[in-house]
């Protein structure tokens, strides 16, 4: 083959695996968060609807760790292929899951089929990030496609779920695009499973780091313990303003957040402040309704955010950004005209994609704790709100104290980014042995 044929049939299988990496790691997403409407779940019984409601969040946070854990056991193997084949058959479970919940299981059983969507949810997401974080195109298609089903957040109507169905959660992803994520990865498992190992890796001593996964257990476990303590705490005094109880929570998720940013290497964990300040901001703005054609919009602006982000990378910019976010949430009107809805979700994409950009980082599991994070829950959605569907889509009120908690999370976030490039150097220090190093990380 020469050599202009070679390239041409490397840059065809390069994107296809941007594709593959990008629908891939919005499956992974969508399964996670499953943004349902629970209002059918008014004629059920309180346990189904607390049960049900619970594991959203719950759900979350286990495909976070099992993301992070999935990650660093693949990143210790060198060849591609092992990365891509975990993927494909997280995918493929996933494909089972749906279609047997379908014909055999009960309303009552749907809670653990959340949970076990959830986990393979989380081994796909970090089995494509561990694949493709070392390589441009994939790694951005695996951030856009993370970050993108993030800014969209109200899926319901793009999913075709039914309120009076409560089988909808099986819907989320819908199979079709499960079928499709499967189709892709058998490509790409093929493309690169004759993807030669480094020949030093054989000598090379495989040890497992245990920082990056200590560091999505305590913020995972932290973030979904306080939130789901302030929900209690208005559940149990409704009509008090608690502002002791949400210092207290988001003073919490600081301290998850630092600890988890401290855990992981170099200046990896800048990652980490961005994504929970990101998720705070944007449930603070909320989730008002979008078409399903919008979808495509944001995610050409996240990939745009991205490319600004990686050429002119700054946390100070990612940062500024973030905190616009949470003071327009404070200002603006429960009741939004379009433009307004169509802005505010502009700016949330391109945040989006900018901090993903400015946060590369430089060990793939670092990677997939952030895109994951942005699935997890955050305090404000602990916040009362008049509304019965989930997520809320705001009154005056809430719109002004959800403001007022995400623009405190998003400064303790920038204090916590200026004291990590502090006390961490600008890059890691090169290895005694460079090549034997890289063959643990160059997936």
């Amino acid at each position: 083959m020469s050599a202009s044929k070679f390239d041409e049939v490397h840059k065809i299988g390069n994107a296809v695996d941007t594709i593959t990496a990008c629908l891939g790691a919005a499956v992974a997403g969508v399964a996670m968060f499953l943004p349902i409407n629970f209002s059918w779940t008014v004629e059920t019984s309180p346990y189904r609807l607390a049960s049900l409601n619970n594991s959203v969040p719950r759900g979350a946070a286990i495909g976070v760790i099992v993301a992070v854990v999935v990650a660093v056991l693949v990143t210790t193997y060198s060849k591609p292929m092992v990365a891509w084949a975990v993927a494909l058959g997280a995918a493929f479970s996933m494909d089972i899951n749906h279609f047997v919940g379908r014909h055999v299981s009960s309303a009552d059983t749907l809670t653990t089929q959340n949970y076990l969507d959830s986990i393979l949810a989380g081994v796909l997401l970090g089995a494509l990030g561990a694949a493709v974080l070392r390589r441009p195109g994939p790694a951005a298609g695996f951030a856009i496609g993370g970050a993108g089903f993030f800014v969209y957040g109200d899926l319901a109507e793009l999913l075709e779920t039914t309120d009076g169905d409560p089988y909808s959660v099986l819907e989320t992803p819908p199979r079709w695009l499960l079928g499709v994520a499967v189709v892709l990865l058998i490509f790409s498992t093929l493309r690169n499973r004759s993807q030669p190992k480094h020949p030093s890796s054989l000598t090379t001593v495989i040890e497992l780091p245990v920082t990056p996964i200590l560091a999505s257990m305590v913020l995972a476990l932290v973030i979904l313990a306080v939130t789901e303590w302030l929900a209690r705490q208005y559940q149990h005094a409704p009509d008090v303003g608690h502002a002791v109880e949400i210092g207290m929570a988001v003073a919490a998720t600081l301290i998850a957040a630092t600890a988890a940013a401290m855990l992981l290497p170099g200046r990896d964990g800048s990652g980490v402040y961005l994504a929970v300040s990101l998720v705070a901001a944007a449930d603070a703005v909320g989730g008002d309704s979008r078409p399903g054609w919008s979808i495509a919009a944001l995610l050409v602006l996240t990939a745009l955010g991205l490319l600004v982000g990686r050429r002119l990378p700054s946390m100070f910019i990612a940062i500024s950004l973030i905190a616009g976010l949470a003071v327009f949430a404070m200002v603006k009107s429960a009741n939004n005209q379009g433009f307004v809805i169509a802005a505010s979700s502009a700016i949330v994409a391109l945040a989006a994609g900018y901090c993903c950009g400015a946060a590369w980082p430089r060990y793939a599991p670092s990677g997939v704790l952030a895109i994951a994070a942005l699935y997890l829950p955050s305090i404000i959605t602990a916040l009362p709100h008049d509304s019965a569907e989930w997520p809320p889509a705001g009154s005056a009120n809430h719109q002004t104290l959800a403001g007022r908690t995400a623009l405190a999370i998003v400064c303790g976030s920038a204090l916590g980014l200026v004291v990590l490039r502090r006390i961490r150097p600008r890059s890691r220090p090169k290895p005694d042995h460079p090549v034997a190093g890289e063959s643990v990380a160059d997936i």
